[in-house]
């Protein structure tokens, strides 16, 4: 839960502190408190509770010497406090951020560099005491904020320093996920077993999987540190039979490669793009094409390096549209989006669009052009204004907006020069606002993030970021699992067991979540893994894909 701190404002102030961005309410709660450390005791307060502490506050050189273990604890009960005794060193970490206080040199040392120190740290009794003046600069490296000067306050008389704060808790702190219900047991296409180390579809009902040399098992979801590693490589069909084999000992990689092809690279430098049968359809290396892309709609968008130039081939590596291009993307619904170099000496790019014959649809005028889908294009102008055109250039939603997202259900978002955001119909007519902030952020399925600012104190503003999809405001925890919705179906871990399972589009489970780890569902099959312990001992994890109940 985010937590922010500030200096306690008068109640009026705060009452009357204005969103620079509307929104329909106040993006925090605010809470107020007071801590207190009485000095020659070992009183020590948060909104008159006492804090353990067994050790006495005291003064030094005129500062008032606060417990650094107990301070940070009672901001927050997750603060950690780790402390390195042979160097004299106290680190201390909230919510992903560390200080470091180094007592020996009397530095406070944060991510952004050293601190504003005053006083002399010490240890005393087995306790890191801090001068209370230095903590203005520690609460601003947590987001709690000291800006009045009446919030440290001193009283002479009984001896007991004073500091007040105001909690911020971010209305998304109180989102939960609505995802009900238990599911039921899954039903697999490839059973679960040990012998590989990792499974990834590749569609059409075919699998690759890989079996890492010299590993001793417990991988799970193919960690980056063994994704350079030989490994034995398999295509599977959807039962797990075992189509195609490949040793490690010849091979560096085996993929998909888009419209039913493999390709497969070989330690001797050359490459090999085959079907599902093992065929070789065509062979190529470096000196060939330095970069080739995965087929799609029967092309393969080709790069040579030292010419600088993109072109295509076809599924027998024949050159169909020549090198021409400064770069070129995937064949979409019969034509591809590609750039032109106007000016090689300004470094000039425009985007426009191809047909398989190579010829000129939508001309070059576009600083940016993305893949045709149901018959538009999202492009952006040279002025970064960005818009929606049909296959023939004309400017069906006009290039006016700041961002805009992919349709979904026939609609997108569409973001103003100002902030604001509409949801908007496919002809580009405003169908409603949704709010207005900064740094909208597509995340699919139809659902938008935004940052909406609010200024919760004079000369001070917060951020949060705030999840919608068309019928507006969705919790964080929904969002997380609606984006990922493939075929119905989302991967979603249980906040309870750890284990993951697949939710259905109304969110309640359809599969019990039992693995350790899964992915999206494609072409009905989804692959999933479950850590497991063998029958000598060792931990291992098993692979296997499930099917999609419906």
């Amino acid at each position: 839960m985010k937590k922010i701190f500030c200096m306690a404002l008068s109640a009026a102030l705060l009452a009357g502190s204005v969103p620079a961005y509307a929104a329909e309410e106040s993006l925090f709660t605010k809470t107020p408190h007071t801590f207190t450390a009485r000095v020659g005791t070992t009183e020590f307060t948060k909104d008159g509770k006492a804090q353990p502490l067994d050790v006495p506050i005291y003064i030094k050189d005129g500062y008032v010497m606060l417990p650094l273990r107990t301070f940070m604890q009672a901001l927050d009960a997750d603060a950690e406090l780790v402390w390195e005794d042979g160097i004299q060193l106290a680190k201390v970490t909230m919510q992903d951020y560390t200080l470091s206080f180094d007592i020996t040199g009397n530095r406070i040392w944060a991510n952004v560099g050293q601190l504003p120190v005053f006083g002399q740290m010490e240890v005393k009794d087995g306790r890191v005491f801090v001068p209370l003046r230095d903590w203005e600069g520690v609460l601003k490296c947590f987001n709690r904020y000291i800006v009045d000067a009446d919030a440290l306050s001193w009283d002479a008389e009984t001896k007991t320093a004073a500091v007040q704060l105001t909690e911020l808790t971010a209305v998304t702190a109180n989102d939960t996920s609505s995802v009900k219900g238990t599911g039921e047991a899954a039903v697999f296409g490839i059973p679960l077993t040990e012998r590989y180390d990792d499974i990834k579809s590749i569609g059409g009902d075919y699998f690759i999987a890989k079996k890492y040399v010299n590993t001793d098992g417990d991988i799970l979801g193919a960690p980056q540190e063994y994704e350079n590693q030989q490994a034995d490589w398999f295509l599977l069909n959807q039962q797990g039979k075992v189509l195609l084999q490949y040793s490690n000992k010849d091979v560096l990689r085996l993929r998909g490669f888009g419209d039913g092809f493999l390709r497969l690279d070989k330690r001797d430098g050359t490459n090999l793009i085959l079907d599902m049968e093992g065929n070789t359809q065509f062979t190529y290396g470096y000196d060939d094409y330095h970069d080739i892309g995965s087929f799609s709609e029967g092309l393969a968008r080709v790069m040579n390096y030292e010419e600088g130039k993109c072109g295509y081939v076809n599924t027998k590596g024949e050159e169909v549209i020549p090198f021409s291009f400064y770069s070129a993307d995937a064949f979409s619904e019969g034509l591809a989006a590609v750039g032109v170099e106007l000016s090689q000496a300004e470094g000039e790019i425009r985007y426009g669009y191809i047909d398989k014959a190579g010829n000129w649809v939508v001309e070059p005028k576009y600083r940016r052009a993305f893949a045709f889908q149901d018959g538009l294009a999202k492009v952006e102008d040279t002025d970064r204004n960005i818009g929606y055109i049909d296959k023939t250039g004309k400017e069906v939603i006009p290039l006016r907006y700041n961002k805009i997202t992919n349709f979904w259900n026939g609609k997108a978002f569409a973001q103003e020069k100002s902030g604001e955001v509409f949801l908007i119909d496919r002809t580009g007519k405003k169908l409603k606002s949704i709010i207005t902030g900064e740094y909208m952020r597509e995340h699919g399925n139809g659902i938008i993030s935004i940052e909406v600012e609010e200024q919760v104190a004079p000369g001070r503003v917060e951020y949060v970021r705030l999840y919608f999809d068309e019928n507006g405001r969705v919790s964080e925890k929904d969002a997380e699992w609606r984006m990922r919705l493939s075929e119905g179906l989302a991967p979603y871990q249980d906040e309870k067991t750890g284990k993951y399972g697949y939710v259905g589009e109304d969110g309640t489970w359809v599969i019990a979540p039992t693995f350790d780890f899964a992915r999206d569902f494609e072409d009905g099959y989804a692959v999933v893994s479950k850590k497991v312990t063998l029958a000598n001992g060792k931990a291992d994890v098993q692979w296997g894909t499930v099917c999609h109940p419906i």
